[in-house]
């Protein structure tokens, strides 16, 4: 099994570094996205506390269930007041993934565009005590370093794509990006999870992409694998303050497809418990979720919040709204295996449980495409 490459994007975090070196780390990303759909980065400030913040900030699992559910949202506390921040459980029978995770979002969200967006703006929710020394600034210092390398790797491959950071910047700028910490249990004998692939391996987590612009994920245990544009698996590594990068499906709306979305999934090795963070790089609620090429002016235009909030009440939105269609995948706002409302609640990821569709081709031949936007 082929490995993934480790980039080093020093270059990308100091304005000291030439447009040269910038180019070539461009270039670099753009290749692996190409190969292998996704990455491991090194080389940015402060990569050297990544373990340190996130074991630290994963001791919120070793509260008792009585703390975890005074932060919990109503898919853990159906009456509770919390709807979209917070602590959840997902480790009833049937479901897409054994696991159990706590949200936070920006420090101060930004205000909503329309009153039925106001839930995904809600302000975070903290443990009324700390699960460990220094936890809630390991949570702030994680939060804000994966912000701003996640928005440098992203504009860097969609430069390789042929767009200007401009054109990016506009719907990021406002961002409702997200921070969650995961912890997935033993699972019981027996278990099984929705979405299994006949033939496919014991799993944690059934294949899915991110409704993200990028995801930044670490991982304490073995178990992450990123799909290639092939359809061939790739083992994500366990190093020291290791950060993979899987593609969002946002990104690939907003480029068109030329940047296409990573799907992942967690194997289940029977080790006993697993810890990761994931790093959502999210637009604000009132971007528009439709290719730059397109204009993002359109005032039918569908919108990040208006397909939060697809997801939360799972009922069609007004013919008003229009969603990008991929000629070769489904809708962004019905993805493939999912269309019943036991999932609204899952608003954060786009999951893709059916078997593995057709990859749409590139529009392009590749990187000496990139100045005729082909790539």
């Amino acid at each position: 099994m082929l490995e993934l490459p480790i980039i080093d994007i020093a270059p990308l975090c100091s304005a000291d570094r030439s447009h040269e070196e910038r180019t070539a780390v461009d270039a670099l990303i753009g290749a692996s996205i190409e190969r292998h759909g996704a990455f491991l980065i090194t080389g940015f400030p402060d990569a050297d506390r990544i373990d340190e913040w996130a074991n630290v900030a994963s001791a919120f699992f070793e509260l008792g269930e009585e703390d975890k559910r005074a932060v919990g949202s109503r898919g853990s506390v159906p009456d509770g007041p919390r709807i979209y921040r917070g602590y959840r459980g997902r480790l009833a029978p049937g479901g897409w993934a054994h696991n159990e995770f706590f949200d936070v979002g920006p420090a101060e969200p930004f205000p909503a565009p329309t009153p039925g967006m106001a839930a995904f703006a809600e302000e975070n929710v903290w443990p009324h005590r700390s699960p460990a020394v220094g936890w809630r600034t390991a949570m702030d210092s994680y939060y804000e370093l994966m912000l701003r390398v996640g928005t440098l790797v992203m504009l860097s491959a969609s430069r390789w794509a042929g767009f200007a950071d401009t054109d990016l910047h506009q719907r990021f700028c406002d961002g409702n990006s997200t921070l969650r910490l995961l912890h997935y249990p033993e699972q019981p004998e027996g278990w099984t999870i929705r979405g299994a692939e006949p033939g496919a391996p014991p799993l944690a987590a059934a294949r899915h992409t991110d409704a993200s612009g990028v995801s930044l994920l670490w991982q304490r245990n073995p178990g992450l694998q990123a799909e290639a544009p092939d359809g061939t698996w790739r083992t994500v590594p366990v190093i020291e303050n290791g950060i993979s990068v899987h593609l969002g499906t946002v990104l690939e709306i907003m480029t068109g497809g030329r940047v296409r979305a990573t799907p992942h999934r967690v194997l289940d090795l029977g080790v006993g418990d697993r810890h990761s963070v994931g790093f959502f790089v999210e637009p604000g609620l009132g971007a528009h979720l439709e290719p730059i090429d397109d204009g993002a002016t359109s005032p039918t235009a569908g919108t990040y919040g208006a397909h939060l909030q697809e997801r939360f009440h799972a009922t069609p939105l007004p013919a008003s709204n229009t969603w990008y269609r991929h000629p070769s995948r489904p809708p962004f706002m019905v993805s493939a295996g999912i269309a019943d409302s036991t999932d609204a609640e899952d608003f954060t990821d786009m999951i893709t449980l059916a078997a593995p569709a057709t990859r749409p081709p590139h529009l392009g031949a590749g990187r000496a495409d990139a100045d005729s936007g082909g790539s």
